[in-house]
């Protein structure tokens, strides 16, 4: 595995295969195995079964990790071992446990969000509602107005579960400002609403809110790291600027400055996350492994008070039984003062969060050089590893708006003489956050969802490139159209440089063909 001395705010040397490293071991204990060099764990346990909630060193390693980054703001703070932000998901979003009722409890959440986490929920009977955002993600005055307007009688139970991923928001890129969090979570506290706070991507995000063409100094919060730059020579000089502030790598893991490496990098990200926030215990925390170590891996944690935690135990048992052995014994022996340490890995995140902002910067490069802004537009990301971008689907030819029938139209209702007649609010249920158009506006559908179908085909035949439709990430809101909201594809900076810019230049190529063609 690489070395300590590795971690130096820069990963090139990493991809190159030229940084130095040194070997991890295990222990092996039996006749003949006494000379062997020792291992943080024993190789006879990590071959057997194991608990449910991991080895308690690892647990005590996350645990350590949890409170550099988040601090400790609850008496019974727990943390649990999972097989992946999916598992943990999952399992939090299952019929087994208090949190979802199938076919009955309602989960608050963007009004875009991860299609895995839909897709999970929904399979045991979970429903979704969205709350609208905006480039700074999450919209406190909607939550607000959903969650007091809510009508039981017409939508059912209220809901008391909020799923979110307020951090390099997956797929629009959003990184919430503080106040935001601040506002959400006492809204959370007023309505008594758990909040499951998604975070894969909170080591590798940088916070950035600036409109791409546009370059405002007051565009982004306190603390955060400068925003897209567009000269590379600048780019450059705060980037390095930026790991200057870094305190030097030192010869072995326990020599290192726990509290100043986590400052630099907690100040760098400009945001706190609601677990650190946390002072009911209703927060339920899920980080992962995936994206700042390796997706193999499989596995990660779960933070959240002790009751929730005794639950999620319980059904680890009865499903995945015990996360993966070996994986753990191997981020064990990464996070040991033996090797890189707890704040060896912050190192670590925080030069994958460099890579991944320096990737981020080269594909608005790329789409700048090659996509026709009045074509094209987008938000640069504020972390996590992809690009939501909005196309001017309007502006195409074959671009409609259909009416749909007023209130006042005549329709055709099939006669029902077996209910009981409804007053008051059931009679005209009120959709909780909709604002409502004057009697003089015209509602309407448009064919955008059909348009951008066949736009997101024609890149793929013509064009040679995959972008994922906004289709796949939308939650509905029931009795609303929101095919107007279907009109961007999210773009993945994941992959190396060449692979950007041949994408983007293809696709930029492709979207001027399919217009023109009309």
């Amino acid at each position: 595995m690489p070395s300590l001395s590795s971690l130096d705010g820069d990963v090139e040397s990493w991809q190159t295969g030229e940084a130095q490293t040194e070997l991890i071991h295990l222990k092996k204990t039996g006749p003949g195995t006494e000379n062997d060099e020792e291992g943080i764990l024993d190789l006879n346990q990590v071959l057997q079964y194991g608990l449910s909630n991991g080895f308690p060193q690892f647990v005590s390693q996350l645990t350590e990790l949890n409170e550099l980054v988040h601090g400790k703001t609850i008496a019974d703070a727990s943390v649990y071992v999972s097989c992946g932000n999916t598992d943990g998901k999952s399992a939090w979003l299952g019929w087994d446990i208090l949190f979802v009722e199938p076919d009955v409890d309602t989960v608050l959440t963007e009004e875009y969000t991860f299609g895995s986490s839909l897709n999970s929920g929904r399979s045991k009977g979970a429903k979704f509602y969205p709350i609208k955002t905006d480039s700074s993600g999450m919209i406190p005055s909607d939550l607000e107005a959903v969650l007091s307007g809510w009508d039981e009688g017409a939508r059912g139970r209220k809901p008391h579960l909020m799923y979110t991923i307020p951090c390099g928001q997956n797929p629009t890129g959003s990184v919430m400002p503080p106040e935001r969090y601040d506002e959400i979570y006492a809204i959370c506290q007023k309505h008594d609403v758990i909040i499951m706070e998604d975070d894969p991507y909170f080591g590798a995000s940088s916070g950035f809110k600036t409109i791409l063409y546009e370059y405002r100094a007051d565009s982004f919060t306190a603390l955060q790291f400068a925003p897209y730059e567009p000269d590379l020579e600048v780019r450059e000089r705060n980037v390095a600027e930026a790991r200057a502030k870094m305190p030097p790598v030192p010869s072995s893991a326990a020599e290192d400055d726990a509290l100043r490496v986590a400052k630099v990098f907690n100040e760098y990200a400009g945001v706190r996350s609601y677990l650190s926030r946390d002072v009911d215990g209703r927060v339920v925390r899920i980080d992962t492994f995936s994206k700042v170590f390796g997706p193999g891996m499989r596995m990660g944690w779960v933070s959240c008070n002790s009751v929730f935690m005794e639950r999620l135990m319980r059904i680890g048992e009865t499903s995945t039984q015990v996360p993966s052995n070996l994986g753990q014994a191997v981020l064990a022996s990464y996070l040991s003062d033996d090797h890189w340490g707890i704040t060896g890995f912050i190192r670590w995140q925080w030069a994958v969060r460099l890579e991944y902002q320096a990737k981020r910067d080269f594909l608005l490069d790329c789409l700048a050089k090659y996509v026709p802004k009045e074509l094209v537009t987008t938000t640069p990301c504020g972390g996590g590893m992809f690009q939501f971008l909005e196309v001017a689907i309007s502006t195409h030819p074959r671009f409609a708006r259909t009416p749909l029938p007023s209130e006042t139209d005549a329709v055709a209702v099939p006669l029902d003489l077996t209910s009981e007649p409804r007053l008051g609010a059931e009679a005209n249920p009120e959709v909780p956050g909709l604002g409502k158009k004057s009697a003089g506006e015209v509602e309407y559908t448009t064919n955008t969802g059909e348009l951008m179908d066949e736009l997101w085909k024609y890149c793929i035949d013509e064009g040679g490139v995959l972008l994922m439709p906004a289709k796949l990430f939308q939650v509905v809101k029931p009795g609303v159209d929101q095919t107007h909201r279907l009109n961007f594809f999210r773009a993945t900076f994941a992959g190396d440089k060449d692979t950007i810019e041949k994408a983007m230049q293809a696709f930029g190529k492709a979207v001027q063909d399919w217009f023109n063609k009309g």
